[in-house]
């Protein structure tokens, strides 16, 4: 960190920004601890790995009890968005009817002219996107701020469950299954409104959304994974809640001076130390963890006791983990890459 620093202060402009050093600050912070608990999970990891008989057994197909709560998540969201729509375009027409049919339709959310091709700019309310970002923000706030109070606040992480790859992997919690069921739940929504979003409809994002809901699906339909739901389902959201203000920034260039460009402002460090602590550092550390627990419970044998004809899942999880954790790497690497520009200019 310090040579990335000082390599950066000897090759930037004398006018660095404040907000690049604000988010310089916290990202070398989030590093520190990273590092830190990264070091404290390789040397307080029990190289035994006790097995416990304290899991519980395979409860059949989950989705006989999950498919209420499942269609009932995704009826919301889809009301939202829909009663969302109407309600800019709604507004939006009676702003522009108050202008006597001239003039932007609002002042508020003005979209980018790039992203009104083909239509009027008097007219282009972009009301899709405006929609999509509040279902974004609202499942984004249920699942990381849960998650967040959860792990960090309750400290469910540790007294939930049994410390052990048992526990971890078969162990039942109600708050890491309904935070589980959520994200599962939003990745199948966000996928198909993606395909009627040109903006949101690219091949990253679309095959994030496939991974994201198989192993979604998987560990649900077979209640695995569950303790490592409160991270992978939560946490690695957190810094989702201030990306939806930055893409909404791109789509609606706020005015200068506004509240909504402070709350911008404010938003991009915010999103970078939280991406790169949660998503990047701390990914890491948890997938070390996930895949000793795996390979443990599967040679051990306990993965075919508790859950016979099931062990696959378990190479399902595994395998969609590394494109997904490569995924959140390019996208570190975009952030760093942005970063840098502040500072070169």
């Amino acid at each position: 960190v310090a040579f990335i620093r000082s390599t950066l202060k000897t090759t930037a402009l004398k006018s660095q920004t404040v907000s690049f050093q604000l988010s310089f600050s916290l990202t070398s912070l989030s590093l520190l601890l990273s590092v830190m608990m990264l070091f404290q999970s390789f040397t307080s990891f029990d190289s035994s790995m006790p097995s416990t008989s304290k899991a519980p057994p395979p409860l059949g197909s989950e989705w006989d009890r999950l498919t209420p709560p499942f269609v009932t998540m995704f009826t919301l969201m889809t009301a939202v968005y829909t009663v969302a729509v109407w309600s800019i375009d709604h507004y939006q027409l009676h702003h522009h009817q108050q202008q006597g049919g001239s003039g932007s339709a609002s002042n508020l959310f003005v979209p980018a002219p790039e992203y009104c091709i083909g239509q009027d700019m008097d007219s282009c309310s972009r009301s899709d996107l405006l929609a999509f970002k509040l279902v974004c923000v609202i499942s984004f706030l249920v699942m990381g701020g849960l998650a967040f109070y959860s792990w960090h606040v309750k400290g469910l992480h540790l007294t939930a469950v049994p410390q052990t790859p048992a526990g971890r992997c078969f162990g039942y919690i109600p708050e890491a299954e309904f935070i589980s069921l959520a994200c599962f739940t939003f990745q199948v929504w966000i996928f198909v409104a993606s395909l009627a979003i040109p903006e949101h409809r690219t091949v990253i994002m679309i095959t994030h959304h496939i991974l994201a809901a198989s192993v979604g699906f998987s560990a649900l339909h077979c209640q695995y994974m569950v303790w490592y739901g409160f991270f992978f389902f939560g946490l690695s959201e957190v810094s989702s809640i201030f990306l939806v203000f930055l893409g909404l920034a791109k789509f609606f260039p706020p005015s200068p001076g506004s509240f909504f460009s402070a709350i911008v402002g404010l938003c991009g460090p915010l999103f970078a130390a939280t991406f790169l602590f949660y998503r990047c550092f701390m990914w890491w550390e948890m997938t070390y963890m996930f895949f000793k627990d795996c390979v443990f419970i599967i040679r051990s044998g306990e993965a075919e006791k508790l859950r016979p004809k099931k062990t696959w899942v378990l190479y399902v999880l595994m395998g969609s983990n590394i494109p997904l954790g490569l995924l959140q790497l390019y996208w570190a690497f975009l952030i760093l890459a942005e970063l840098q520009k502040l500072v070169l200019g």
